[in-house]
């Protein structure tokens, strides 16, 4: 179905609440103004009927393990916001709502990412006219796709119409399917205001089902569905600290551990009052990690934060790299994630043996590349076999892998540099500052007084202006040179012998599998680890108020063997996960 109607203004609307302005969307009511700086009051009327702050005076037990769980004095939580949904959890929102019929036809903004994030970008960013535009038109699509699913608009309904202005069945309606996209139920207000959005288009057509389309359309542009509100309540206990509700933590659980909108357990847990406490969210977070998406979740945040999402558009010069093609990129990204999903889920192992596992998984892509023989004999397939590492290539954990050294490097060389920078940046959660706009980033050529790449870098090093940093970078990135612009092992370049032997903050290393080493006991790779999670599923870099609380974390994960999933359960009970600060 369509309709020449248009849903009252809410492209004004979303265009309005991407910036400074008031919101007066599909219902008329009271918004928010300048969600882009954060939080005001209008928005969230109705969001918190029924919730209340999560003190946890009551939610310890003697297990152990809710250690950390109280809030520390020296805890100031970010400021209360607003968060955009990411391309994926909006198309996968929309396919838990309505089908995969309906996700297949939603065009939402791409995701911008700030400081390496997607999450942070979606805190801080405004809605371009295009971006509402797109938001209106995959609302329409998402809808009219989704009346091809009768059995799932009847369960919605859970009535018969009597008849085209049939009230009693699009309150139903609007109750019952705008509780789940929107995460929280709906107040009477806003229930009689959609109602009258599907009552007019009713009996416009003359069609219940025409009002029923038009109401779905509308509930998903409203900001309710579009943001994550993530303003928090004042903890009865402690008026000055402000908690997540329920319905908030679960929609922050929900989108940081299965890439989705809460379920409708979910949401009846934070109707129950199960996630007003540590030792809940801790019982649900346990609960969602079962869920074969946060598998697929996983996975995601992985290619953000290791880069490997760029290998889907990655070019190499053909002339160097003749190997190089699309389903070599996508065999390292297999080969990459295989092997954090063989620590994580697979082994519940300590996660930094994704520095220098002396394994990997590789198939007839990856395993020639390497010069790798397959395990017990035989032949290379299109499976992906765990296969042990030989010492002499020096590969071990991701920094070996080819997924990695093909992304840091450049079309036709490596970049000990791009390799350093990430390592120092993504890795151990260090700053390297961009190069001041004087000063040239042109590496000399090669020739014979400086034939490796390692050696035109040494001469670059030379410059006052490009030591101080580049000093941070390079060496790490020397460790790595035997490894090519696809991660090929190589001894020479140019008919010289590459020197990886290096150093990392002054210890000495060779090749990947000894730098993985020595990262894995940097207590500050373990904190990146958590710092790098937390502003995934927060949406923000932690700010110095939170920091230290985060820090503290490090020693339970320690305690706990560095699985990744107790830490995830830990990091979302932690106060700092859960509290926000005084909203601006």
């Amino acid at each position: 179905m369509s309709f020449s109607r248009p849903l009252l203004g809410v492209a004004v609307a979303l265009a309005t609440i991407a910036g400074p302005g008031c919101y007066t969307g599909v219902d008329g009511d009271d918004g928010a103004s300048s969600v882009s700086a954060g939080y005001t009051a209008g928005l969230t009327q109705g969001d918190t009927s029924g919730d209340t702050a999560g003190s946890d005076s009551a939610g310890s037990d003697s297990s152990g393990d809710t250690a950390g769980d109280d809030p520390p004095p020296e805890l100031e939580p970010a400021a209360a916001s607003l968060r955009l949904l990411l391309n994926r959890h909006y198309r996968n929102a929309v396919r838990d709502l309505l089908g995969e019929a309906a996700a297949a036809q939603v065009d939402p903004p791409a995701d911008t990412p700030i400081n390496g994030f997607d999450a942070v970008g979606a805190s801080q960013l405004a809605l371009s006219d295009a971006s509402v535009e797109n938001y209106e038109n995959s609302a329409r699509a998402a809808a009219a796709a989704g009346m091809g699913d009768m059995a799932r608009i009847q369960a919605y309904l859970g009535c018969q119409p009597t008849g085209p202005d049939d009230a009693a069945c699009h309150t139903n309606l609007v109750t019952n399917f705008g509780r789940l996209a929107w995460r929280r139920a709906l107040t009477d207000e806003e229930i009689s205001r959609y109602v009258a959005v599907a009552q007019q288009a009713a009996v416009d057509s003359g069609d219940f089902y025409a009002g029923v389309e038009n109401a779905i359309a509308a509930l998903l542009q409203s900001p309710y569905f579009l943001y994550m509100v993530e303003v928090g309540a004042a903890d009865p206990e402690d008026p000055s600290r402000r908690y997540l509700t329920g319905h908030e933590m679960a929609t922050r659980l929900a989108f940081f551990l299965t890439d989705s909108t809460p379920a409708p357990w979910l949401l009846d847990a934070a109707d129950d009052g199960l996630l007003d406490d540590a030792a809940g969210i801790r019982e649900v977070a346990t609960m969602l990690l079962e869920e074969p998406t946060a598998k697929v979740a996983l996975d995601n945040y992985f290619s953000e934060v290791l880069r490997l999402r760029q290998l889907d558009t990655l070019a190499k010069d053909p002339g160097v790299w003749p190997q190089w093609s699309p389903g070599l990129a996508q065999a390292m990204r297999t080969e990459t994630l295989l092997l954090l999903q063989d620590i994580i889920w697979q082994r519940d192992g300590d996660f930094r043996d994704f520095l220098d596992a002396p394994y990997t998984f590789a198939n007839n892509q990856v395993g020639p590349l390497y010069g790798l023989t397959p395990p017990g004999g035989g032949q290379w397939g299109e499976g992906f076999m765990k296969t042990p590492l030989p010492e002499e290539s020096k590969r071990g954990g991701i920094l070996g892998q080819g997924a990695l050294m093909s992304v840091l490097a450049h079309i036709s060389s490596t970049s000990p540099t791009l390799r350093g920078k990430f390592i120092r940046e993504a890795i151990m959660c260090e700053s390297i500052p961009a190069p001041p706009g004087d000063v040239s980033t042109v590496i000399p050529p090669a020739g014979e007084a400086a034939p490796t790449m390692r050696e035109r870098l040494e001469q670059h090093l030379s410059d006052p202006g490009c030591a101080a940093c580049h000093q941070a970078m390079d060496p790490i990135g020397f460790g790595l040179e035997n490894y090519d612009g696809i991660g090929i092992f190589r001894t020479a370049e140019n008919g010289a012998t590459i020197d990886t032997l290096t150093d990392l903050n002054g210890t000495p290393f060779d090749g990947a599998r000894e730098l993985g080493g020595l990262l894995r006991d940097e207590r500050s790779v373990s904190i990146c680890v958590i710092r790098n999670l937390f502003r995934h599923g927060a949406g923000h870099i932690e700010t110095s108020g939170e920091l230290p609380t985060l820090v503290d974390l490090e020693e339970t994960f320690a305690a706990k063997g560095y699985s990744l999933k107790s830490l995830l359960v830990d990091l979302v009970a932690n106060p700092a996960f859960r509290m926000v600060g005084t909203p601006e």
